[in-house]
């Protein structure tokens, strides 16, 4: 009697392709699982505070700064400027560091007194260039949200009627308000009531203005006699956007004449002279910036004439200016606010107002 079969050879081989096929299938199942496995190790570690404390601190490549200029729209000689900077003071990833508010300070604060020890004025033109461009794209000191976290000293702005601002100076930040100096020449009539809403613009120290809604608690008198405003602590602080030209506060004496303007050729030839008149006038200078300033005056200045201004700009240097003005405010008081744009004015004279706003000529 012959042993029974239990399969044919077509069988035993179908057998074998399906065994092979489990195998496929499960080698390629570990496979995926460890690249799973090994990618998602790498992602936690390139996400770990230790690996972006790593990449913080290495220094910075020429990779960096070419992504930076991409980013910021650098032109050649303002990239050169941030290249010399990073390779003078050794600073760790740029990449990181240009999000450091202090940090980056810091570095072109530096980075300015060489140009000033040098007497290299174009060298600043370029770094106040760059900085503007790094600013506008990374640095922003975090997002106020609540009015509790605005320093003693910031200036409020307090619109009462289109292109006419009164400041008012935050002396005091407690728990339970804020409490403000109010300026002389605001009148009564022009204040919010008691438990009014009331609306300031302010800047932190960045450039980056807001906008506050707060409310009137009461007046008081401070202790050296002032007129104050309290008002009560908001969350409705929203961020706007930045000027072009960053400005400082002022309240400085200036002389300012009127000019004539004498326009001799034509076409590529056209030569504009602008002759001041030997008879000055008072003013004082409200604020500043490298494109222009405020000045209050007596006056009733009309818009579109030109300006010669003499004082310091910086509050330290005799410099002067000719600008433009591009409109005039009256105020309750009969003063004039005269908003001019500067029109002719010295490199240098640019260099050290923009030293003095940003803060690198103490």
């Amino acid at each position: 009697m012959f042993p029974l079969q239990t399969g044919s050879p077509l069988q035993a081989r179908l057998d074998v392709n399906i065994f092979s096929v489990i195998l496929i299938l499960l080698l390629i199942i570990f496979i995926i699982t460890v690249i799973f496995v090994i990618s998602k190790l790498a992602t936690n570690y390139v996400r770990s505070p230790a690996y972006i404390e790593k990449k913080k601190n290495r220094p910075t490549s020429l990779k960096d700064i070419n992504e930076i200029a991409a980013l910021c729209s650098l032109t050649k000689e303002e990239k050169e400027v941030l290249a010399q900077m990073c390779k003078m003071y050794r600073t760790p990833n740029i990449k990181y560091l240009v999000r450091d508010y202090q940090s980056i300070q810091e570095c072109l604060k530096a980075q300015f007194r060489v140009f000033d020890k040098n007497q290299d004025e174009i060298g600043k033109t370029y770094l106040f260039a760059m900085r503007r461009k790094l600013f506008k794209v990374f640095c922003q000191q975090g997002l106020i949200k609540n009015s509790k976290n605005i320093s003693a000293g910031t200036i409020f702005t307090y619109t009462v009627a289109k292109g006419f601002h009164h400041k008012l100076t935050l002396v005091e930040n407690n728990p339970d308000a804020m409490i403000l100096n109010l300026p002389p020449v605001l009148k009564q009539e022009e204040l919010p009531k008691q438990l009014e809403k009331v609306n300031f613009i302010f800047e932190m120290e960045d450039g980056t203005p807001y906008n506050i809604e707060t409310r009137v608690v009461r007046y008081q008198i401070g202790k050296e006699n002032e007129n104050q405003i309290v008002v009560v602590h908001s969350d409705k602080v929203s961020a706007l956007q930045k000027r072009e030209q960053e400005r400082a506060e002022l309240n400085l004496s200036c002389k300012f004449h009127s000019v004539k303007t004498v326009v001799e050729g034509s076409g590529k030839k056209e030569k504009i002279s602008y002759i001041p008149s030997e008879k000055a006038h008072d003013g004082v200078l409200e604020d500043i910036s490298a494109g222009g300033c405020r000045l209050i005056a007596t006056l009733p200045i009309k818009a579109e004439q030109n300006i010669f201004i003499e004082g310091q700009f910086n509050m330290k240097d005799n410099d002067h200016a000719i600008g433009t003005i591009v409109r005039t405010t009256k105020r309750s008081d009969g003063i004039y606010i005269l908003h001019i744009k500067f029109i002719k004015i010295d490199v240098k004279v640019v260099n050290r107002i923009q030293a003095m706003v940003c803060k690198y000529d103490d």
